[in-house]
């Protein structure tokens, strides 16, 4: 049977230090806002080139508020594609906007920009 997803290949490197940091935080009983998380919000910052980094805890979360961030909500609409999980809709349609495909290249699964232009 082939495997839906295997991760031991991309994760074979990294695993020393994740099951030594998952033991740490599991010590610390600091799952949330603790010093791991600082770290990592720090890390990604400097990272980003910016003063601060907010970790949350999906995609979903992360999407919902950045369109919370640019003043999105009821009356607006939002493209996104048709060709992503369902929590980029449902995240536009959380705060209030709708969500309008625009549909993908074919050759690259990218949004389309013609498609874009249409809507």
């Amino acid at each position: 049977m082939i495997p839906i997803l295997d991760l031991s290949l991309q994760t074979a490197r990294l695993l020393p230090e994740i099951e030594q940091v998952t033991r740490e935080i599991y010590k610390s009983g600091a799952f949330v806002l603790g010093e791991h998380g600082r770290s990592l919000e720090a890390e990604i910052a400097q990272l980003c080139g910016v003063n601060y980094g907010v970790g949350v805890a999906s995609g979903t979360d992360a999407l919902h508020l950045v369109l919370r961030a640019c003043g999105l909500g009821p009356g607006d609409e939002v493209i996104t594609s048709p060709f992503t999980f369902i929590s980029t809709a449902e995240a536009i349609s959380y705060c209030g906007a709708t969500p309008v495909f625009a549909d993908i290249d074919p050759l690259t699964f990218n949004i389309d920009p013609a498609s874009v232009a249409e809507r």
